[in-house]
């Protein structure tokens, strides 16, 4: 057996052999790119990051496993490919920690409105884009982020999400049917 193809079973065999999620596990061992880029190092490092997360958050375990697929595909060092991904993961995807304790201090109702603050300054910066005409109006983004403020209203009732809510709504009626 040549020495490539002992190196990539073994590959192979680590993946399957790992605790990384299923969907990652079936695309890391079936997709010819990646094949030619990882190394047992490399899944290593990976399962290490899954377990940590893991056993200290709630997460989705697809997107974890997209950003590692991304990340695999983006990254040109893979000496740093550990962090690399690190920053990937503690950047997009969404962390829940199982701490019962912290995780009661998150439910509290009082500190949602923090976790909600992008959301509200992502569509009231949509939404000036739209009133200002901009040239680079993303409608799908717009409509999706008034989605997220009606949500956020319907959460909360907080008469100030209502005024952004509706001041947003009009903008967008007059943009959509300008000529009424």
């Amino acid at each position: 057996m040549k020495k490539g193809m002992k190196k990539l079973d073994e590959v192979i065999s680590l993946i399957l052999e790992s605790k990384l999620p299923d969907q990652l596990k079936e695309y890391l061992k079936s997709s010819s790119r990646i094949k030619e880029i990882i190394s047992i190092e490399t899944i290593l490092e990976i399962e290490d990051l899954y377990i940590f997360y893991d056993s200290l958050y709630i997460f989705d375990t697809s997107e974890f496993s997209a950003y590692t697929i991304t990340s695999l595909q983006k990254c040109k060092d893979l000496d740093a490919f550990y962090y690399y991904l690190k920053k990937v993961i503690d950047t997009n995807l969404e962390l829940e920690t199982k701490d019962n304790k912290r995780k009661d201090q998150v439910s509290n109702k009082k500190s949602i409105p923090f976790k909600f603050e992008n959301s509200i300054k992502e569509f009231c910066l949509l939404v000036d884009k739209v009133y200002k005409n901009d040239k680079d109006i993303d409608l799908n983004a717009t409509y999706k982020s008034l989605g997220k403020m009606e949500l956020i209203y319907d959460l909360f009732k907080n008469p100030y999400h209502k005024k952004i809510l509706d001041s947003g709504k009009n903008v967008l009626e007059k943009y959509t049917k300008p000529n009424e």
